[in-house]
């Protein structure tokens, strides 16, 4: 069966949203995606820039407050180089949220997410309280690889 690649590229900047990890007061930058597949099946979502990445997934919605409720997954160096890497059946018509963030508090920078699976997936920002004047550059392109 034929791997299918998708890629997105955005930037943690001031102007992202910031939220608390359970148990300290720091605080994380991070951008919340809706991954939304058109095929169920099984998917893997792996961050690709110089940050040390931590990655979060979450079934039909986030909210920053409470952390634990709808995660499904989390992950911070599976995917080698500091690069997290989270592996799950996605569901056509079900939501599903990505979480970009950092290991560390208070880092800001670009970072590419690269998604393997039997699709092409589309990456949507997902509506929260972040500031009018943020501006999201995405880049989308797919790329189909065949394994013996």
């Amino acid at each position: 069966q034929a791997t299918v690649k998708s890629f997105y590229s955005s930037t943690l900047t001031y102007d992202s949203d910031k939220f608390f990890r359970i148990g300290n007061t720091y605080t994380y930058y991070y951008q919340a995606i809706d991954i939304v597949v058109n095929i169920t099946g099984n998917y893997t979502l792996k961050s690709n820039c110089t940050m040390d990445t931590y990655g979060y997934l979450y079934n039909n919605s986030f909210d920053k407050t409470k952390l634990s409720l709808n995660q499904v997954k989390q992950d911070d160096d599976s995917g080698g180089n500091l690069q997290f890497q989270l592996t799950s059946v996605l569901h056509s018509g079900m939501r599903s949220i990505l979480i970009v963030t950092t290991y560390s508090p208070n880092i800001r920078g670009p970072f590419s997410l690269i998604v393997s699976g039997p699709a092409t997936v589309d990456f949507r920002i997902y509506p929260t309280a972040a500031k009018s004047s943020s501006t999201v550059t995405t880049t989308t392109t797919t790329s189909t690889t065949s394994s013996a």
